[in-house]
């Protein structure tokens, strides 16, 4: 029978964040799913983690691989789920009822249904509406956002010429098309690892120019316009942050987040 769910994990050499990985799945309450596992040809014991969890993995294989999105693409031809969920080596469920907590949402319908995400000193909230504008500032995060399977049957894979913004270009690419139900679900689903290749400063240059070539690619003569839009919006953020109600909005908001992290 087809399972509701593929989780998908992407590894290489990092056996102690997969042991998290593997854990937080494995645990979870709600287990209409199937796990797979894409390894890059580690040289760790990461194998040897993979095998003493056998039972627990209905698919694994260990290879080399040409980058991230190489390996995710690999996970999506071998999905049988009605929905696909990438959580990396590193991530983390947030807590083992994550998933039921998830699903059982109201707001779980939809064919893109992205939820929000902690790390170690905070977490990030998405909005429930998106705009053209929001992908050129941000993205959505990948390890909390459930795919339908056809997403991928209607647009293809993940574009393998970016090495970092690939699932950046994938969003863009589904939102613009307008042939997908986004929808926001208002959890926390995942404990995100930041020690991913996006946020290391050294991959940074590399990260803006993939960004520019996308954002060219499908805004086209718009993103000189979007930019500008983004360059006026920080200069009055900036003068509403250097007034005394800006200074209080802004701890305001710092305690409202402390406590719903709690």
């Amino acid at each position: 029978m087809k399972p509701l769910l593929s989780i998908i994990t992407i590894n290489l050499n990092d056996v102690n964040g997969l042991k998290k990985t593997i854990n937080s799945v494995v645990n979870q309450t709600f287990q209409d799913f199937e796990y797979i596992i894409i390894d890059g040809g580690s040289s760790d014991k990461s194998i040897e983690l993979i095998q003493n969890n056998n039972e627990r993995i209905n698919y694994w294989v260990s290879e080399k691989d040409s980058g991230i999105f190489n390996a995710m693409n690999k996970g999506i031809k071998v999905a049988n789920g009605t929905y696909l969920l990438f959580l990396n080596s590193g991530d983390v469920l947030n807590g083992s009822s994550a998933l039921q907590d998830f699903i059982s949402s109201p707001d779980f319908e939809g064919d893109i249904i992205y939820g929000d995400y902690k790390f170690d000193r905070g977490g990030k909230v998405y909005p429930d509406v998106l705009t053209p504008l929001f992908f050129i500032k941000s993205s959505l995060p990948h390890q909390s956002t459930f795919f339908k399977s056809h997403v991928f049957d209607e647009m293809g894979y993940y574009d393998e010429r970016y090495k970092i913004v690939a699932d950046r270009a994938f969003y863009i690419k589904c939102f613009l098309s307008n042939l997908f139900v986004f929808k926001h679900v208002n959890y926390f689903l995942t404990v995100f690892n930041m020690s991913g290749i996006s946020n290391d400063s050294i991959y940074t240059f590399k990260k803006n120019e993939e960004d520019n070539t996308v954002f060219k690619e499908y805004y086209g003569v718009f993103y000189d316009d979007f930019k500008a839009m983004i360059s006026l919006q920080h200069q009055l953020n900036q003068a509403k942050r250097e007034t005394v109600k800006g200074i209080f909005s802004r701890i305001l908001n710092k305690i409202k987040l402390i406590c719903r992290n709690r």
